[in-house]
């Protein structure tokens, strides 16, 4: 293996544009400061922006006896630095190796998040849109705070103290690609962040009030987001949560094309 140096985009010449995807996340890493991404430049790609965040692991064909030992390896020494590491990759390739490293470092692990992967070309719009995109005001702090302690239990992240809601909505503020959607009383009804790599757009954090659901504001604040990028010449991403329908009709309702899809893994630290 080799550590991949500023701006090699390897992954670009082993994956397909489906993999590229379902693997977008290698944009992110790549420029991220002091990320930590290896090759072997054939058949594995193993990515991370710091220890605490998910280790993504790509894979192309079915390793050799060394490659696989040296995979596990690489492994172990991530869930040294984060014993709750979440480890995102094809289920097909990495389960196997997963026990392995369980089994070696008596550390259980677990299915966090399957997710399926989604890739827009050309928007679908919705025959009815009521409110407009928009972004957060000062005076919208207590509403992002709200939205963000029931998003994160939402997500099954568990439960935000006050401070630290207030913390998320704060970044929120000061993010120029935190985007939110106003109904037709200018409330602040749904929420949505989007982060650009180059030319590639990942759209994470949607979020619409418990209190308004079932309106479509969640179609519209995706569909406006996703226009408007493909408008400037970017290619919109997302994931999916694959065991919950509603969000997935959302994004194909809207043009979204299904990719495939990618396991995240978590290890329990059972100290």
């Amino acid at each position: 293996m080799r550590n991949i140096i500023d701006q090699d985009l390897v992954f670009e010449q082993l994956m397909t544009e489906e993999e590229l995807i379902r693997f977008s996340m290698f944009y992110a890493i790549c420029i991220a400061n002091d990320s930590f991404i290896v090759t072997n430049d054939n058949n594995v790609i193993i990515g991370q922006e710091r220890p605490t965040s998910p280790l993504w692991i790509y894979i192309k064909n079915n390793l050799s006896d060394d490659e696989r030992e040296e995979v596990v390896k690489i492994i172990c020494e991530r869930l040294a630095l984060n014993t709750t590491l979440n480890v995102d990759g094809e289920e097909k390739y990495l389960k196997s190796i997963l026990e392995e490293v369980s089994s070696v470092s008596g550390v259980p692990f677990k299915i966090s998040l399957p997710k399926n992967s989604y890739v827009c070309h050309k928007p679908i719009k919705p025959e009815i849109i009521c409110g407009g995109l928009s972004k957060a005001r000062e005076n919208d702090l207590e509403t992002l705070s709200v939205f963000s302690r029931d998003n994160w239990e939402d997500i099954g992240f568990g439960i935000l103290t006050p401070e630290q809601a207030n913390n998320f909505a704060q970044r929120k503020l000061t993010n120029s690609d935190f985007h939110v959607w106003r109904n037709d009383n200018e409330r602040v009804v749904a929420m949505a962040s989007v982060h650009k790599y180059g030319d590639v757009v990942l759209t994470d954090g949607v979020f619409t009030d418990r209190n308004e659901r079932n309106k479509g504001y969640a179609k519209f604040l995706m569909y406006r987001i996703t226009k408007d990028l493909l408008n400037e010449g970017f290619m919109p991403i997302l994931y999916a949560d694959r065991r919950k329908a509603a969000p997935n009709h959302v994004y194909k309702s809207i043009g979204y094309e299904y990719c495939g899809e990618v396991t995240e893994y978590r290890f329990l630290n059972c100290k």
